[in-house]
């Protein structure tokens, strides 16, 4: 049996996973080798799981999970930014409000399409997906 914090990264995983992205774009998971595509976009999922909040006084009463999915679109340095941003908002909308991943954990809110951040070789348009619930 899967622990709930296993649980909960496997369906956020899953829904990533089902995303159809047109052309299709390579996927960075965590923890599993990849190479970067020359001079192309891909994203980058990545899990940042929160403090588990205790909601009640029972000892084995369910508790509060929360966290962020993030999925962060990598395209080319000077390849424009509008096509980047326009994926990050598929992404977003792949991610509806109250959404159901396990149990009682639902995403929390509209996923947030955040700011470019610009290195030497790419930008990054990150976009955040919030859970909460209790499991």
């Amino acid at each position: 049996m899967a622990t709930v914090e296993a649980s909960i990264q496997a369906a956020l995983f899953a829904r990533a996973a089902s995303l159809v992205l047109s052309p299709v774009h390579p996927v960075a998971w965590p923890n599993v080798a990849f190479t970067a595509p020359a001079n192309k976009k891909y994203v980058r999922v990545t899990h940042f799981p929160n403090t588990t909040e205790r909601a009640y006084i029972g000892s084995s009463e369910p508790h509060m999970h929360q966290g962020i999915l993030q999925i962060t679109v990598i395209a080319p340095l000077n390849s424009g930014e509008s096509a980047a941003r326009e994926l990050a908002g598929v992404v977003a909308d792949h991610f509806p409000c109250d959404l159901p991943l396990f149990a009682g954990v639902r995403v929390e809110r509209r996923a947030t399409v955040g700011s470019k951040i610009t290195t030497d070789t790419e930008i990054q348009i990150p976009v955040s997906i919030r859970y909460r619930g209790e499991a």
